[in-house]
Formats: C-alpha cells, sequence, structure tokens
C-alpha cells in the first residue's frame, strides 16, 4: 500500500508524490501490530553455488517497530531452510528471481519479494551501512570479515530506503530507527530447529497451532508487551553461557525471596505502555499526543524501578546498569512532555485543545483573544434575549454552519427583523446575525491560527522525543528483560518451580551428569483440572547415555520425552524449572522425532520424512546435544524398520555419546543394553484389571515386553472378532520370536 502526500509550491500547484509505501514488514501503526509478537523483515543473501553443503548464506531481520536489528550468516541450504521457517517473518527479501525459486522449491508456503539484486553486492552493502549508521568502517559493530552477513544487511537497508524514499521530502518521510546490529552465532545458542519447536510445542501446539497448551503459555506472566516479545525471544535462544543463565536466576530468586518487591514491581509494570513501539512511532512521526504522554509516564517510573533494582542482591545482569544509572535527560524530557501537554488530550492533534496555558506566549496570546471573543458572545446573547424577550434563547455553535441562535419553534414569531434565518429543524429554529457573522470569521481566524500553533508546538515536542528513541529503547529492553523474569518468578511461585544447578557445556572437570528429581511437564500439568501429575526422575550419566523406553500407547511416554526437552530449554533461559531438584548439563542443541506425516509438498511419504529428520539427526548431534525420539522406523516393514531403530540407537550411543531418549514399541530393542554398556531400559508401568488397563504414568527401570495394542483397539470400540483374530496372529508370532536374550 501506497501513500501519497502534496505540498503547494509558489505557482499554487499541487506537488505529489509517493512518501510511503507500507508492507507487512514495515508497518508502525498500533492496531495493525501484534503486541506480544515482533514483527520483522528480512532480507536473505545466498551464494551462488551447487551443492547443498557448498552455499553460503547471510540473514538480517529487523523490527521497525522497536528498532532492533539482528543479523547471521551460516552454510549448507538445510540449515538455511531450517532458519526460514523459524524467522516468522512477515516479509522476506530476495536479492534475484533464481534465488526466490530455489526457496520456494523447498517450501512453497512461504512468500519471498524479489528486490534489486544489486543491493547485495558487498561494496553497495558496505556503502549503505556505513552511510545509515554514520561509522566509518564495519569493524565496530562487529561486521568485519562477516561477507554473507554484510551483504544481506545491505539488502535490507537498500529496501527499507526504497519504499521509505526521502528525496521528496524530508519531513514527510517516515523515519526508520534501527539499533546497532547484534550479531548472533551458532555457537553462542541453544539450537532448536523448527521441528523441534514444533514437536515439543515451544510456542504453539502442533494439531490446532494454538497459543494456549505451549510452553509459552504455561510461563508467560508478563505485564507489559515488550517483556512478552522478550521472553518470546529468550525461548527462541536459550542461553549456552552459564554465567549469564545464573544472572537470570539470581534475579527471579530475588523477586521470590520477597513478595513485598514482586508486588510493586507488578504494580509498577502493570500501567506501563510499550516504550519500545512508542519511541519508534515518535521517531517515524507517527506518535499522537496521547503516545507522548505514555512515554512520558513510562519514564517517571524509572527513580522507583531504580529503587527496587538497588535491593537485588547477588550478581545480576549487565542491563541492570541501565536501570541503576538512569539517563537524567530522559527524566527531563518526560518533565517537559507533562508540562506541555494535557493529561487526556483529543486523538485529532489538529484542532487544538492539547498543550496547556503557559507553555507558548503566542499560544497564549492567542487564547486569550478567543476568551474576549467567548465574552462577547455571551455579551451577545443576553442582548438578543432581551431584545427577543426569548429567555431561552442560545448562541451555539456547529462545525458546518458556525455560530447560530437556537430558539424553540413555538417562540418563531418573537424572531426580531433583524434575525435572517438560516435552518429549521423539528423543534428548533436557527438564526444568524451580521453582527455574529462579521466576529465568526474573526473568531476562525484566531481558532485556527491557535490550532496551527498547537500543532507547531507538539511537533517540536515529538522531535525532542524522536531525539532520544535509542536512549528509550534502550532503557525499555532493560524493563522489558524486568518483566519477562518477574513473570518467570510468579510462575515460579504458582507452579513450585525450583532453581536448577548448571554444568557448563565445555566443563571437563565436572562429571557429565543430568539429575531431574521428580520432574514435571509445565505444560501438562497446568491443563490437569482436578488430577495430579505425576512427577518422574530422569538421569544421563557415562554409564546411562541413552534409554530405551517401553510401555503402551497413551501411557505417557510422549508426555514425558517432551518433558524432558522443555525443562531443559526453561533452565537454559535462566527460569526455574518443575522438580523438586534438578542439575542440568548445559546441552548445544536439541533433537526430536516426535511423530511423522506425508510432506505432500515435496513429495516426501511419512517414511522418508522420518528417515530425513532422522539423518539430520545423526549428521548434525554432538556429544552435547539432547536427542529426545519418538518411535522410529514405523513406516516401513516390521524387521526394516526395527533395523534402523536399532542401528540408530547404537550408533547414537556408542558414535556420538550424546544424551537421549528412545521411546518405542520395539521391545527387542531393550537387548541393546546387554551389549552396550551406556544404554539401560525403562518402561512405564501399567496394570491389566480384568482385560482394562490402568496407566500409571510412572516412569520405572526395566524393560516391557508387551505393548497393549490389542487391549487400546478393544478400547476404541474394534469390534469383539477383529481382537480374537489379532489375539490369535500375536500368540503365533510371539512364538516364532527369534530373539531370545533375557529383558532386563
Amino acid at each position: 500500500m501506497a501513500i501519497f502526500e502534496g505540498s503547494f509550491t509558489t505557482a499554487s500547484t499541487l506537488k505529489v508524490g509517493i512518501t510511503r509505501i507500507i508492507t507487512p514488514g514495515t508497518v508502525i501503526e498500533e492496531g495493525m501490530l501484534i503486541a506480544k509478537k515482533n514483527n520483522w523483515i528480512t532480507a536473505i543473501y545466498l551464494s551462488e553455488e551447487n551443492s547443498n553443503a557448498s552455499y553460503e548464506w547471510g540473514i538480517s531481520k529487523a523490527d521497525v517497530s522497536t528498532g532492533e536489528l539482528i543479523t547471521m550468516e551460516g552454510k549448507s541450504l538445510s540449515k538455511l531452510f531450517d532458519e526460514i521457517v523459524k524467522l516468522d517473518s512477515s516479509e522476506i527479501i530476495v536479492g534475484s528471481n533464481e534465488i526466490k525459486k530455489l526457496l520456494i522449491k523447498e517450501n512453497n508456503q512461504i512468500i519471498y519479494t524479489v528486490s534489486q539484486e544489486t543491493t547485495f553486492g558487498i561494496n553497495e552493502a558496505n556503502y549503505l551501512i556505513k552511510k545509515y549508521f554514520q561509522i566509518a568502517n564495519l569493524e565496530g559493530i562487529g561486521l568485519k570479515n562477516l561477507n554473507n552477513a554484510t551483504r544481506s544487511l545491505g539488502g535490507l537497508l537498500n529496501y527499507l530506503e526504497k519504499i521509505n524514499p526521502s528525496n521528496l521530502d524530508k519531513d514527510s518521510s517516515v523515519k526508520i530507527s534501527l539499533d546497532f546490529p547484534q550479531i548472533q552465532f551458532c555457537h553462542d545458542k541453544l539450537i532448536i530447529d523448527y521441528q523441534t519447536q514444533k514437536n515439543l510445542e515451544i510456542k504453539n501446539t502442533q494439531r490446532e497451532n494454538n497459543y494456549v497448551g505451549s510452553l509459552l503459555w504455561s510461563i508467560d506472566r508478563t505485564y507489559t508487551c515488550m517483556g512478552a516479545r522478550c521472553l518470546r525471544r529468550w525461548i527462541d535462544s536459550p542461553l549456552l553461557n552459564v554465567n549469564e543463565i545464573y544472572k537470570r536466576q539470581n534475579i527471579i530468586l530475588n523477586f521470590i525471596e520477597s513478595k513485598q518487591v514482586r508486588i510493586d514491581t507488578q504494580n509498577l509494570l502493570r500501567a506501563m505502555g510499550d516504550l519500545e513501539r512508542l519511541a519508534g512511532r515518535a521517531c517515524a512521526g507517527h506518535a499522537n499526543p496521547r503516545d507522548l504522554i505514555a512515554i512520558s509516564e513510562g519514564l517517571k517510573k524509572l527513580p522507583k524501578i531504580k529503587s527496587i533494582i538497588k535491593l537485588f542482591k547477588y550478581d545480576l545482569p549487565d542491563w541492570t546498569d541501565h536501570l541503576k544509572n538512569i539517563d537524567e535527560e530522559l527524566l527531563e524530557l518526560a518533565d517537559t512532555i507533562s508540562f506541555q501537554l494535557v493529561e487526556n488530550p483529543p486523538l485529532n492533534i489538529s484542532e487544538g485543545g492539547i498543550i496547556h496555558d503557559g507553555v507558548d506566549n503566542i499560544l497564549d496570546g492567542l487564547r486569550n483573544l478567543m476568551d474576549d471573543y467567548s465574552e462577547w458572545l455571551n455579551k451577545e446573547e443576553l442582548k438578543e434575549r432581551k431584545i427577543s424577550k426569548i429567555s431561552n434563547l442560545k448562541i451555539q455553535f456547529h462545525k458546518n454552519f458556525g455560530y447560530y441562535i437556537s430558539i424553540n419553534k413555538s417562540k418563531v414569531n418573537l424572531a426580531p427583523q433583524h434575525w435572517i434565518k438560516r435552518q429549521t429543524l423539528t423543534n428548533e429554529e436557527r438564526y444568524i446575525t451580521s453582527e455574529i457573522k462579521n466576529k465568526e470569521n474573526k473568531i476562525f481566524q484566531i481558532k485556527s491560527r491557535a490550532s496551527s500553533r498547537e500543532y507547531e508546538i507538539f511537533c517540536e515536542l515529538r522531535n525532542l522525543v524522536a531525539e532520544k528513541t535509542k536512549q528509550i529503547r534502550s532503557i525499555a529492553k532493560s524493563i522489558a528483560s524486568l518483566d519477562a523474569l518477574l513473570g518467570l518468578s510468579i510462575t515460579s511461585v504458582e507452579n513450585n518451580f525450583i532453581k536448577p544447578s548448571l554444568i557448563p557445556i565445555n566443563d571437563a572437570l565436572t562429571e557429565n551428569h543430568t539429575k531431574i528429581i521428580a520432574g514435571r511437564n509445565p505444560i501438562v500439568e497446568q491443563l490437569l483440572n482436578d488430577k495430579k501429575f505425576i512427577a518422574n526422575d530422569i538421569y544421563f550419566d557415562d554409564n546411562q547415555k541413552l534409554i530405551i523406553l517401553t510401555g503402551p500407547n497413551a501411557s505417557g511416554k510422549s508426555c514425558f520425552i517432551r518433558q524432558i526437552g522443555l525443562i531443559q530449554i526453561l533452565a537454559q533461559i535462566g527460569s526455574f524449572v518443575p522438580a523438586n531438584n534438578a542439575e542440568i548439563k548445559i546441552s548445544d542443541r536439541i533433537f526430536t522425532r516426535i511423530g511423522a506425516v506425508d510432506d505432500q509438498s515435496s513429495g516426501q511419504s511419512t517414511f522418508m520424512v522420518e528417515m530425513s529428520e532422522t539423518a539430520s539427526i545423526l549428521n548434525q548431534a554432538t556429544s552435547s546435544s539432547l536427542v529426545l525420539l519418538d518411535e522410529i522406523g514405523r513406516g516401513t516393514s516390521t524387521f526394516d524398520g526395527l533395523s534402523i531403530a536399532w542401528s540408530v540407537s547404537e550408533y547414537l550411543a556408542q558414535k556420538i555419546r550424546c544424551n537421549t531418549i528412545f521411546a518405542t514399541h520395539y521391545h527387542e530393542l531393550n537387548y541393546l543394553k546387554n551389549s552396550n554398556k551406556n544404554i539401560q531400559n525403562f518402561q512405564v508401568l501399567v496394570e491389566q484389571n480384568n482385560e482394562q488397563l490402568i496407566f500409571s504414568h510412572m516412569i520405572v527401570e526395566g524393560g516391557s515386553n508387551k505393548s497393549y495394542g490389542i487391549e487400546a483397539a478393544k478400547l476404541a470400540g474394534v469390534p469383539k472378532e477383529v481382537i480374537e483374530k489379532a489375539k490369535s496372529v500375536l500368540n503365533s508370532l510371539e512364538k516364532n520370536n527369534k530373539l531370545n536374550y533375557d529383558i532386563k
């Protein structure tokens, strides 16, 4: 959507041109944005290579409404596609139709916009970045030797410039203010690919894509929109650095230790406006008086937030320094806004009524003249009452007709001859006089001058706020982080979460153990109404790296393995976790393979999707990864599937040696324990009472030798004749089973 604006030249001709093109990724209007979610616009640079592994790429994404800018680079098409799906962008920019076709071939559900190919050149990108950020070189913002990231950022900045031209009128063009880019590296964050996000239902449920029932839903108790966005970013990219995680934990601990501090912070944040986006609208010249007042009210709370931070103990994150050392200029700006703007200004900023008296001498003089004319109108009303002898006569105003004399229709016969009839209504007659009409023109002129002066003062004030955009956004990000951690502390109190101990990813001096006592699934636990969640332990060490988990359908295997992944993510964003005690080794990646369906867009069958996901895990997992598998090999023949599952399990246990849980109905995999020292068997306890299954949801040591599939089919309503035949076939198959090792 394009916005046209015009201005009169000296020759009284209207100059018209496009000043702004609104695209999905460049929206800044409040009503068009999702408050608790970033609105990303993304540019992708892709090198020209022929093989999947040889491709190099760069990705830069920006949220124009908040000023956030993130850039990264990597290799291989598979990793690029994984990042694209995770982006959740409103708009994606690429440099050519060839790249667009290549990306669409992989996933035709994503829409791409083609920009000018030259904008992704390294020289053009260098020039645009240095020009935009007003810097001499790229080293200062961390882009030195990151050519692919630089190319993508150059393409993004060029696109933003193209759709927001400033060559027509600098005052009419929306000013886009972006922060210096945050450089993201794969080794800095816990990598959670799209499939894992989907399987673990981190931000949306897998089946219906709902927010309710996701991990984010279960822990989000934030009070501000910027806090909610912050928590969403954290859950997308959990930390690897134990010290940074502990600093987040410390803030949660401070909140938990003092209920009063928690309540005071809640009260401060409850009415806090979205300072990130409010500042962005001010910078863009789109903020209204109510936006500025919201900024002022938010900034005025900084001293109280500072006093709360000073009460905190322990080692705190660096961003708390912004809250402890407040920029006095921001407080002065807040006072200036309060001094100049009325508390409840009208939405229409062009009709006046937004600036306090005493702010501007010219405006005060015009208002004094308005008061004089108002006094004249009052006297004129009394005079006309006396002349006409109509006691309830009133001089009123209508925006289309101006000032007029209003009388009841029954008094028409008393209207003097100098009155001029203006309008007849059902119960009212309206008149004007030459005196009122003469004064009206002067009143309108004064009103127009006063309104114009108010608008000028407001624009000057808005420009003052715009000059402080980066400072306001910086303090807003700190408030957002505080809000996110306050929310996590409330979640911890409400759901009895505990502070986990953490083992660094590269700590060679500490045993690489993960031990969770009475762990719980944070999503399922909150969805249960009257039932109590059955907690279970999990333990990984050198003798127990891979767990074969068996048990019947609907007994809780999938819930348990998801639980392990969710607790790992919570621990690495700095949250407390649902358990009685927890010692957790930091993971570099979480892989899941839970269920599979046909991928019709790429023509892959269920089994091929399953094998592709399995291949991705085996090729990318490290000894520090967490792998959660729920069935492998079920999409082919029994012996084929069992063979693949067996081989995959041994590869994970012997070659990669990462923490793994493998939930399966192949009970033969229990025999792996006999030949592998680091594989252990666990099962979900189930009781059978008069052919009725009773699930305990308890995980205990030992392998199960029965899936109870026939019993489950009976509960589902399968005809009795079919059930009996199935039992007969099962007995025959079990007798011919060649594997005769003891299951332990």
